[in-house]
């Protein structure tokens, strides 16, 4: 038996968690986008890259945590029953994460008030891998259910 949306979610008859889940997706990927390429501070202050807890820098975590979005979708959609893509859904899914963490740190190149760094791509990778392993974790744990 299909899963339907949750009733709050849908106009009278018309309810298709598919459409809904891609609006409710893409909107994630384009904000995420925006978040990455807006400046922050002013030219004398870098206000996150500026905060340091014990020589670390506060804007990595930022940017790793960043991430964790795409996991908590995925789990808040799994349990509504939504599909995010008609076919190879985990595939895609990942690898909408994983080229999301280089789309973001490169996209910087492109706007002349923030800069590439090497550093921020790395804590992206990092945040896309640990968002993939809760991904993962859910996906097969569903699977295990009867």
């Amino acid at each position: 038996m299909k899963k339907r949306a949750h009733p709050a979610l849908c106009r009278r008859d018309v309810c298709n968690p598919t459409s809904f889940s891609r609006l409710l997706f893409w909107a994630l990927v384009l904000g995420l986008l925006i978040l990455n390429l807006i400046p922050i501070g002013n030219s004398g202050s870098n206000s996150l890259s500026s905060n340091q807890l014990f020589r670390f820098r506060l804007d990595y975590l930022a940017h790793s945590f960043t991430f964790l979005a795409y996991a908590w979708l995925w789990i808040w959609g799994k349990i509504r029953g939504y599909k995010w893509f008609k076919h190879f859904e985990l595939p895609l899914y990942i690898a909408v994460v994983l080229l999301s963490a280089f789309v973001f740190e490169y996209a910087q190149v492109l706007v002349s008030w923030r800069t590439f760094n090497p550093k921020d791509l790395y804590y992206n990778l990092i945040g896309a891998s640990l968002a993939i392993a809760f991904i993962l974790i859910s996906h097969f744990a569903d699977s295990k259910r009867p």
